[in-house]
């Protein structure tokens, strides 16, 4: 459950926050039943799917329940990363593909540190942009329908059921009746992460169309890893200066939540469709972002209050009295 605190988590009753894990479970279900009725062909990319979605899944179930340090999941991340790749190597590639150039040879040795460090600072990245209700759900909505149109065969299926589930979540979450919870901000991140990755190293997306679906949410975690420290707090520690926590203070909840998702969604697609037009996504989302999230919004920096954790959690919001004592009761 995640409980209001009044400073950073402001809805207003305590909400299961088992989306992530609603939706892994629907994966995982759709994944046994092609296995078990013989249609999945590649068998290992189902069985390599099937790890990440359980494995990084559980770290982001744990990480709800009792609180890892940003190290330990970093090195629980790549330690799924190189078990995806002995399962089914045709997650690597020796060719960086790009659409406004010819394809760049790299070797292995080279490509591999390249994926771990993708892997790990996108799902990180897009946990740290679970702050607001439809916010990520409606970026794995978008990004999910994106791969289900550029992929074909069992990627594509994939996709395709990803996407369903996640706009099934978002009828809930929408109405602030279930959270994600980092168990889907992790598991869910890195599964459409592998379909990426699995896509490019097929030549079926570029990687200037990568950048531009991930544009937002890993630009927001690079801003405030630096500007954290530079505030005398730790990058680690939560508060409401993320760009969604400015769009909201410049034009309101929903309206901040609309503009956020129409930036994402109306560049991922078009990236997707023409990746001859990604490199002006990236001009357009670029001039987008810091236009609200670094050269307007001093203000909001300011007041952005750090949240303190407790002890060995940097995800646990502490309960007020009233609860401890009905948690007493119990």
């Amino acid at each position: 459950m995640a409980y209001p605190d009044d400073s950073r988590k402001l809805h207003k009753r305590a909400t299961p926050q088992i989306g992530g894990v609603a939706i892994l479970a629907g994966f995982l279900v759709w994944i046994a039943v092609e296995l078990l009725s013989g249609r999945a062909v590649d068998v290992k990319l189902f069985y390599a799917m099937a790890i990440s979605a359980l494995g990084v899944g559980a770290i982001g179930f744990a990480d709800d329940q009792q609180g890892l340090t940003p190290s330990a999941r970093i090195l629980m991340l790549l330690v799924f990363v190189g078990a995806v790749i002995i399962v089914d190597r045709d997650f690597l590639s020796v060719w960086l593909n790009w659409g406004s150039l010819g394809p760049t040879h790299i070797p292995l040795w080279a490509y591999v540190p390249l994926l771990a460090l993708a892997a790990g600072g996108v799902v990180n990245s897009v946990n740290m942009a679970d702050g607001q209700d439809g916010v990520v759900g409606s970026m794995f909505a978008v990004w999910s329908g994106c791969l289900w149109l550029v992929t074909s065969g069992a990627p594509a299926d994939m996709a395709g059921a990803l996407c369903v589930l996640s706009l099934i979540f978002l009828v809930f979450n929408l109405r602030g009746k279930l959270f994600l919870g980092d168990c889907g901000s992790y598991g869910v991140t890195f599964v459409l992460g592998l379909l990426v990755t699995l896509a490019h190293a097929r030549g079926q997306i570029t990687l200037e169309t990568v950048v531009v679906w991930f544009f937002i949410p890993v630009a927001d975690c690079l801003r405030l890893l630096i500007t954290r420290p530079l505030r005398g707090i730790s990058p680690f520690l939560a508060d409401r200066d993320h760009f969604h926590h400015r769009l909201e203070e410049k034009m309101g909840k929903r309206e901040g939540l609309a503009c956020y998702i129409a930036a994402v969604g109306l560049s991922s697609v078009v990236a997707a469709m023409v990746p001859r037009f990604a490199l002006v996504c990236v001009c357009l989302l670029s001039a987008f972002y810091f236009s609200f999230a670094w050269l307007t919004d001093a203000n909001v920096a300011r007041q952005a209050k750090p949240v303190p954790p407790l002890p060995g959690s940097d995800n646990v919001v502490s309960l007020n009295k009233q609860d401890r004592k009905r948690k007493g009761a119990v």
